[in-house]
């Protein structure tokens, strides 16, 4: 295991002193790749993550849907899926595995070959069979990384000014005294230098301002942790997803696909209470779980967030690529992230892709690897997702939060009463969800 000392980071501040902010920060390789990792990480790996290191702070209807799985029964999701679930696998392992804050467990990944030379497909589960028929008999130990490679997605000689928002931008002296004038602060009597060391707790705390404050730097280095009051995204209205072809392919493909459900609602306000549903709209809630953060900020890109993880984002977006990363593919991958192979769900109404198995050439690009014969072992067993995760047939009730609970008409009733909604007010809607409704769903979900 690394030290502490090997995972911290060296930063170089600028803060303007009477309002005790951070002008920017100046930093090097390190400490990007680990902000551009932010947009790899699975929905559910944040809210265990921010929610295991501030307790006292939960937030969003997420943290709800990630409560709701921990306590299902074994008779509606098995213990297997429940934890590749509330523990999602990142499909941008093999880069992130030696990141000098690694928050995802990358060094945990396992990846299985036949060993036959004249293979190159390299799976993420051992019970799967490679494409020669042969069984997955070794598997692949990561060593350390390639020297001359090296691992993350940008250039190991650029540095970069990254402003208080999260937009990381080249060095220059000109946006540097830009950002200075923004705050009033080309006296340089109003401002200090000052060096910081940071490391995982500090990475934590930025990873959870950037989804709840425009100031993440200042919030979390110059101020307190967090203060008392809860912190929420503010989402703004619904607007149209920017699509390449291969996304538009997928959604006329599913264009027909629905979900049904029924809605329980207050007639006098048209306020839902709560639905009554399927397991497979249970199964699509339980998926966002595995989406990578980034996915939101890509196909939702007119989304009004509180936060400022956008804008890490766009900074991707805007990076000359022959500059900055190391390859157009370390540049996609951020813009376009994806599952983990095997976690896919089956109902498409939602187009994100899986990512395919690496080749070995790859991986053996990335790092050194030793060959773990497991041929005399019992097999490992990995569960996939790629088909139904919640038992069926089964009914459900889903609260506006977020919070699945199985159908009781008591309890719907008992709700209805703390609500303070009269019985005789009560009605029920039949809707069908299809693409456009989910998508809508997703972006409602509060962080």
């Amino acid at each position: 295991m690394e030290s502490e000392a090997s995972q911290t980071m060296s930063l170089k501040i600028l803060v303007e002193k009477e309002k005790n902010r951070i002008v920017f920060v100046e930093a090097n390789k390190d400490f990007v790749d680990v902000l551009f990792s932010f947009l790899t990480i699975p929905l559910g790996t944040i809210v265990r993550l921010t929610r295991e290191h501030f307790l006292k702070e939960k937030i969003g209807c997420l943290n709800n849907l990630y409560e709701t799985l921990e306590k299902f029964d074994e008779d509606f999701l098995s213990s297997e899926h429940k934890g590749i679930l509330l523990h999602p696998r990142c499909a941008t392992d093999v880069y992130c595995r030696d990141l000098k804050v690694n928050l995802v467990e990358c060094n945990e990944s396992k990846y299985y070959v036949c060993r036959d030379d004249c293979c190159d497909v390299v799976s993420y589960d051992q019970n799967d069979s490679c494409l020669c028929g042969k069984a997955l008999h070794y598997e692949l130990d990561l060593l350390n990384p390639v020297p001359q490679g090296g691992c993350g997605f940008i250039e190991p000689t650029v540095r970069f000014m990254i402003t208080d928002d999260f937009q990381v931008l080249p060095m220059s002296t000109m946006a540097g005294l830009s950002l200075l004038g923004n705050f009033g602060a080309l006296d340089g009597s109003k401002i200090e230098e000052r060096l910081l060391n940071i490391g995982k707790d500090e990475v934590l705390k930025l990873l959870k301002r950037s989804l709840a404050s425009r100031t993440p730097f200042s919030d979390s280095i110059l101020e307190p942790p967090f203060s008392k009051t809860k912190p929420m995204i503010n989402y703004g209205q619904y607007g149209p997803r920017m699509m390449n072809q291969s996304q538009r392919d997928v959604d006329t493909r599913n264009k027909d696909e629905k979900i049904n459900l029924k809605l329980i609602i207050n007639r006098s306000n048209n306020r839902a209470l709560y639905a009554e549903v399927e397991e497979n709209f249970v199964n699509l809630l339980c998926s966002f779980l595995s989406f990578p953060i980034g996915f939101i900020f890509k196909e939702f890109p007119h989304l009004s967030f509180k936060g400022c993880m956008g804008n890490l984002y766009k900074s991707v977006q805007d990076f000359d690529v022959n500059k900055f990363f190391k390859s157009e593919e370390m540049k996609s991958i951020l813009l376009d992230p994806k599952l983990a192979p095997g976690t896919s769900y089956h109902n498409k109404l939602i187009g994100i892709e899986e990512v395919v198995n690496l080749s070995y050439e790859t991986l053996s690009s990335v790092c050194n690897i030793e060959f773990l014969d497991l041929s005399s072992e019992s097999p490992l067993r990995e569960v996939k997702i790629g088909g139904r995760l919640v038992k069926g047939p089964s009914m459900f009730m889903v609260t506006d939060s977020l919070s699945i609970a199985p159908l009781s008409p008591i309890s719907g009733i008992s709700l209805i009463n703390r609500l303070k909604v009269p019985l005789s007010d009560i009605q029920e809607l039949e809707v069908n969800m299809g693409e456009e409704e989910v998508s809508h769903k997703l972006t409602a979900v509060k962080l």
